[in-house]
């Protein structure tokens, strides 16, 4: 139940009484970063503060980017949303590419903005004060972010918020999980709300179900047909049960499994059906493929299934509505609940051990699929720098029981989790969308979700300055949440390379190595973390002092500071710039 303020001068102001509601319904932190339209829950802090009263823990970010890049991974973690407080127009814009983030990556969020205040006399509390409640009234607020959020709504009635509150938080939980975006006029916040409180049994998030029996009965009539069967799947490990029970149904069956892209472990990594994380693997060879909870199974122009193969998809989200043109075929497409939909095809799926006369063929073409794809060593350099394979080798020696991995690396997807074949749901998380500067920022989340975890951040040195690290390592020496940062510094952005030569292979750019990517020279990108919080920073270029690097570091972690170790890797382009 809320706890009620004695203070008979102070009445509940919508402000507060959000944040009373907000903390009666689940809602564990609020990461906040103010402005002048925020007066009304400033009073509230600091009243709720005086008066022990319950609010959500408050975190404050210096950067937008931080405070919903952290929601997003503690809600990753926990599946619970959290609350975002910004600025106005410039605030929500400076959300940026986060909010296409937890869009992308179907998590649920709570982003409130003011706006500015309207009256202008100065009668009512929260009037206009400053120049800039002028320059900041924009009239299309809701519009900035709006084709990315599930809910946006304007908080006109102060005696409202209770409601309006919980069903944002419905909206938001209601899979596929979103953000919601929630405004509010500053006389608004300031004006009191007497409301009836509501009971939270009756705005329950709308509840998903498996499939009907007949095509459970049919999908694994369809397996057992199969001699080369294939499962292709992101984010199944949102719900961390379901990867276990993937595992049995693939050990009952026979059936190969693809992660593409994974936002999470969908799958054990060092299961015999596991054929790797390359997108488009043996989708030209299966005659089953099974997309299983994944945005992109494979590149349309690169590869296609086979003639007569039997397409299905099963998905929280089948048709991706929030997205533009989007197609894989499928002659059966269902929205279910990926975990209940794995129960009822273990119920009826035949024991490990049935007579099965195809099972045979299809072990083996996973065997013989397993060594075909297996990642070949690169060599070591003979300079004694660090090759990308290298780095990946130190790093899967740093993992352990407690190890959570925030990936944001794109050039080393592949051999990364090659190496580390990560086995434990919840051990390993990356971003659902493509807006850089996600990792650092949502390790604070993972960590406050997680305070027993050891969280290791796996990052580009593009992806390291997306971030506002000035920002994210303030925020997490503040608040209790170090981690361990590793810099794969390939002295520039690789991805715009890589695009360049998939449509211009034997183009100018390449025969002149000429991409203009290649930013950051010279920068002592791990001084930056040091300066904002004192986080330990580490240069190496040597492989020689790579791995005592890296265990030094992660002892300074273990203490409870954060560090932050530059590893530098071969230059993605000689060019200089300047």
């Amino acid at each position: 139940m809320t706890t009620e303020t004695k203070d008979p001068i102070a009445p509940a102001t919508a402000a507060r009484r959000l944040l009373e509601e907000a903390a009666r319904l689940g809602v564990d932190c609020i990461f906040s970063n103010l402005g002048s339209d925020h007066p009304a829950f400033i009073e509230a802090f600091a009243h709720i503060d005086e008066h022990g009263g319950k609010m959500p823990r408050i975190i404050v970010c210096p950067h937008e980017m931080t405070a919903l890049s952290a929601a997003h991974g503690y809600a990753m973690k926990t599946r619970r949303p959290q609350m975002v407080l910004v600025h106005v127009d410039v605030g929500t814009q400076n959300l940026g590419c986060s909010i296409h983030n937890a869009a992308r990556g179907r998590v649920p969020a709570i982003i409130v903005a003011g706006l500015s205040p309207v009256s202008v006399s100065g009668d009512r509390v929260g009037a206009r004060t400053e120049f800039i409640h002028y320059t900041q009234d924009s009239t299309r607020q809701h519009e900035i972010g709006g084709q990315y959020m599930k809910w946006s709504y304007e908080v006109r009635a102060a005696e409202m918020i209770d409601q309006v509150l919980m069903r944002a938080i419905q909206l938001a939980c209601t899979v596929p999980e979103g953000p919601v975006y929630l405004t509010g006029a500053r006389e608004v916040w300031d004006e009191p709300a007497v409301s009836r409180e509501q009971p939270a049994l009756h705005w329950q998030p709308a509840q998903t179900a498996g499939l009907a029996p007949a095509a459970a009965s049919e999908l694994i009539a369809a397996f057992a047909a199969a001699r080369k069967p294939l499962v292709i799947t992101s984010y199944l490990g949102r719900q961390p049960e379901a990867v276990a029970k993937l595992g049995a149904l693939s050990d009952r069956l026979g059936f190969a499994v693809c992660e593409v892209n994974p936002q999470y472990v969908n799958f054990p990594g060092d299961h015999p059906h596991h054929i790797g994380y390359r997108r488009n693997t043996l989708v030209d060879e299966a005659d089953l493929i099974l997309m299983l909870d994944v945005d992109v199974p494979w590149i349309v122009s690169k590869v296609q299934p086979k003639a007569g193969a039997r397409l299905f998809h099963l998905d929280c989200d089948p048709l991706k509505p929030d997205m533009g043109f989007w197609h894989f075929p499928a002659e059966r497409s269902w929205q279910a609940d990926s975990l209940a939909a794995l129960d009822q095809l273990l119920e009826i799926a035949p024991a490990a051990g049935a007579q099965d006369t195809l099972r045979a063929a299809r072990l083996e073409w996973i065997l013989a699929s397993r060594r075909k794809l297996a990642l070949p060593d690169t060599p070591a350099p003979s300079d004694g720098s660090i090759s990308m394979q290298q780095a990946c080798e130190a790093i899967g020696a740093l993992v352990n029981d407690k190890t959570v991995i925030a990936f944001e690396e794109p050039a080393a997807t592949e051999r990364l989790l090659h190496t580390l074949r990560m086995r434990r749901a919840g051990s390993y998380y990356a971003n659902g969308g493509s807006g850089l500067g996600w990792s650092i920022n949502a390790a604070i989340g993972l960590k406050l979700a997680q305070p027993d975890a050891e969280v290791i951040t796996v990052v580009g040195d593009g992806s390291y300055v997306f971030g506002v690290p000035s920002s994210t390592y303030w925020v997490a020496e503040t608040y209790g949440a170090p981690q361990l940062t590793l810099i794969l510094n390939n002295g520039g952005w690789n991805a715009p390379k890589v695009s360049t030569l998939l449509v211009h292979p034997e183009g100018t750019a390449r025969r002149n190595d000429k991409y203009w990517t290649t930013v950051g020279a010279r920068a002592r990108l791990a001084d930056v973390a040091a300066a904002a919080s004192g986080a330990a920073s580490f240069r190496v270029s040597e492989f020689a002092q790579l791995q005592a690097t890296l265990e030094e570091a992660l002892a300074i972690v273990r203490s409870g500071r954060s560090a932050v170790v530059d590893v530098v890797l071969p230059g993605t382009s000689a060019q200089v710039l300047g």
